[in-house]
């Protein structure tokens, strides 16, 4: 399919991929994002490319590689944003690790047909005490405790940042019926963390130009100014 040494296969959305993504970049290493669809998917499961039945997966020069958190430690080594401290890497992999439960707000909700019952469950998520709220507050909470400003209070941007700088604040692209940007007012720690991260230059110069009616404009500075 393509001669580079590196390719991402995932479906045409940022999602779990979207760090990656970021990381390969900001790396400079030459890969291609390929993205998937239904019946591609399904070939990958069934000849066994795919290691653990699921996307993303990474063509190396080695071998494939999955897990969207494994795919990201992998390519942090090679764009420096693994911290040499080795407590702050393993405060580093404690976040990756501690973010999991956080990754999946929405499961459950991609398999309801009808769009306005989907919207009503995903709305009820962000209401109080519910699931949403739960982990937007949690999370606010650990980057608020950070000394630097950077999860983990690392000296400067690392992996686990990206992480959630692109899972965070993926989820109110737009892409999701029932999950809107107004939810993020009640979050003005998460917005200062969002514009740390917008502003770092190397992720700003990689969302600086978009296609029209991308879903990664929630990723530049200033996306939720009007919060």
């Amino acid at each position: 399919m393509t001669s580079k040494p590196y390719q991402l296969y995932y479906w045409p959305i940022p999602g779990l991929a979207e760090a990656s993504r970021v990381a390969l970049t900001l790396a400079n290493l030459d890969w291609e994002d390929i993205a998937i669809d239904g019946t591609m998917f399904a070939e990958m499961k069934n000849d066994g490319t795919l290691p653990w039945g699921m996307v993303p997966l990474l063509q190396t020069p080695d071998g494939p590689l999955a897990e969207s958190i494994a795919i990201l430690r992998y390519l942090g080594n090679m764009c420096d944003l693994i911290p040499a401290n080795p407590y702050h890497a393993a405060k580093v992999n404690e976040f990756l690790d501690g973010i999991g439960p956080h990754s999946g707000i929405l499961d459950g909700t991609f398999s309801i047909d009808d769009k306005e019952e989907r919207t009503r469950v995903r709305e009820a998520l962000f209401e109080a005490d519910a699931k949403g709220t739960k982990s937007l507050t949690l999370l606010q909470e650990k980057i608020s405790e950070s000394s630097t400003g950077w999860i983990a209070s690392t000296p400067t941007m690392n992996i686990a940042d990206l992480k959630v700088f692109t899972h965070v604040f993926g989820l109110f692209s737009g892409n999701f019926d029932g999950i809107h940007k107004s939810i993020l007012a009640d979050y003005p720690q998460l917005v200062e963390y969002h514009n740390r991260v917008a502003n770092e230059p190397r992720i700003k110069a990689h969302y600086a130009v978009l296609p029209e009616g991308s879903l990664r404009w929630t990723y530049q500075p200033n996306a939720f100014s009007s919060l």
